[in-house]
C-alpha cells in the first residue's frame, strides 16, 4: 500500500503541486509586471493569462483571504498559498505516506 501511495505521489500528486506553485509563481510576476507598468494591464494578451490564472488561483486563494486581514495594497494570500503548497509537497504528504502501515 505504501508504495502505491509514494508512486501516486511521485507521479502525480507531486507534480501537480509543483505546477499549481508555477501558477502561482507566473500570477505574481505577472501581476508585478502590470503595476510598474512593464506590460499594459489593456492588452488582451496579458488580460486572458491573467484571467485564466484568477480563475485557477481564486478558489484557493478565497479561504486564506477570508481569514487573512487585509494589510492595505499588500495581498498575503498568495504568499501564504505558496508556503502551504511548498509545506503540503515537500513535508506533510511524504510523511503521511512513510506512516502507512505495509
Amino acid at each position: 500500500m505504501r508504495e502505491l501511495l509514494g508512486a501516486l505521489f511521485v507521479y502525480f500528486i507531486g507534480p501537480v503541486l509543483t505546477l499549481l506553485l508555477v501558477v502561482l509563481l507566473v500570477y505574481v510576476i505577472l501581476g508585478w509586471l502590470i503595476i510598474f507598468g512593464v506590460v499594459s494591464r489593456y492588452n488582451p494578451t496579458s488580460q486572458g493569462i491573467m484571467r485564466f490564472l484568477d480563475s485557477v488561483l481564486s478558489p484557493l486563494l478565497r479561504p486564506i483571504r477570508k481569514v487573512l486581514p487585509r494589510m492595505g495594497q499588500v495581498d498575503f494570500s498568495v504568499f501564504i498559498l505558496g508556503l502551504i503548497i511548498i509545506f503540503l509537497r515537500d513535508y506533510a504528504i511524504p510523511r503521511l505516506i512513510s506512516l502507512v502501515p505495509f
